[in-house]
């Protein structure tokens, strides 16, 4: 009868020259250069299964994620929001690396198997992904630029042109990627969608090839636009977001909301949720996630959207 054998888990706080290490295993905390030929040897000298776990710190993560991919280990990322309310759960009052290090491996060990694992993906969906991120920081320093100026006797015109020129770039290289990566079809598809944008259909095909989803409601809650609901006896709290994921991606679909209000069977669904007591806000959160569960089921057929009278 074989021995099972208990995973290495591995909590791993990631700087951008180096690594913490937490051991949960050996109850040992290392701390080794965030380089790929550091993290080979380190790797090199584990012996067994190993699982491990990241906080996706900027572009920081990479070089472990990578390393231990290509090794067949078994990794995982866990959000900040998720790590920072699964550190006001177990009462860990203190913050620093070595301290977030042990919190990834004790969340690892406990909620393995409520995860999924991250993918060996090409290298250009990664740099897809980073350049939407990238391009939804530019648009709300744009915004944020724009009213803090306004009023003032300041041109800033020639800003916003730089602005627009950068964006334009951003956007050409985004459209090149897809189609390199032969995505081009699915995000068409997204396209015919009445509200979704060059911007919003990126978005969407970019998220969609990043894991392998059974169904819409997954995809939604990838997104973090499912909802949480909240009782307990008679009390019955307020519902809200999840808000898993990359806000980006919510920001985008939010957006996106609006102008699908020209579509007449969407502002119909808008406003039914109007009249069922939403705020403005939540019935436009409702409209972006009918929209992400489209996107995802015209992808899933090869289809492109029929508007329907």
């Amino acid at each position: 009868m074989a021995k099972l054998t208990t995973p290495i888990t591995l909590g791993i706080d990631v700087a951008k020259d180096t690594l913490a290490i937490y051991h949960w295993n050996e109850d040992r905390l290392e701390t080794i250069d965030n380089d790929p030929g550091a993290i080979k040897t380190y790797l090199d000298g584990l012996h067994g299964p190993v699982q491990l776990a990241l906080e996706p710190s900027s572009d920081y993560y990479f070089a472990m994620a990578d390393v231990a991919l290509a090794r067949g280990l078994a990794v995982y990322l866990v959000n900040a929001r998720q790590l920072a309310h699964y550190r006001h759960a177990v009462d860990l009052r203190h913050k620093s690396d070595p301290h977030d290090a042990w919190l990834l491996a004790r969340y690892l060990c406990h909620e393995a198997e409520q995860l999924r694992p991250l993918q060996l993906r090409d290298r250009r969906a990664r740099r897809l992904w980073g350049l939407i991120t990238r391009r939804g920081t530019i648009v709300q320093a744009r915004q944020r630029l724009k009213q803090s100026m306004a009023g003032t006797d300041f041109s800033i015109k020639a800003l916003l042109t730089q602005f627009q020129s950068v964006l334009a770039r951003l956007e050409h290289q985004i459209q090149s990627l897809i189609r390199q990566l032969g995505w081009w079809g699915d995000y068409r598809h997204c396209l015919s969608i009445p509200g979704v944008g060059p911007a919003n259909a990126a978005a969407l095909v970019a998220a969609y090839h990043r894991g392998t989803f059974s169904s819409s409601d997954t995809f939604v809650a990838y997104l973090g636009l499912d909802i949480r609901l909240r009782g307990s006896g008679c009390f019955k709290g307020k519902s809200k977001l999840t808000k898993h994921g990359e806000p980006e991606l919510r920001r985008l679909l939010y957006c996106a909301a609006r102008p699908a209000l020209c579509y007449p069977r969407f502002a119909q669904y808008h406003l039914r949720m109007l009249d069922k007591g939403h705020s403005k806000t939540a019935a436009r959160v409702a409209l972006a996630r009918k929209l992400a569960r489209i996107a995802f089921t015209l992808i899933n057929r090869d289809e492109d959207f029929r508007e329907t009278s």
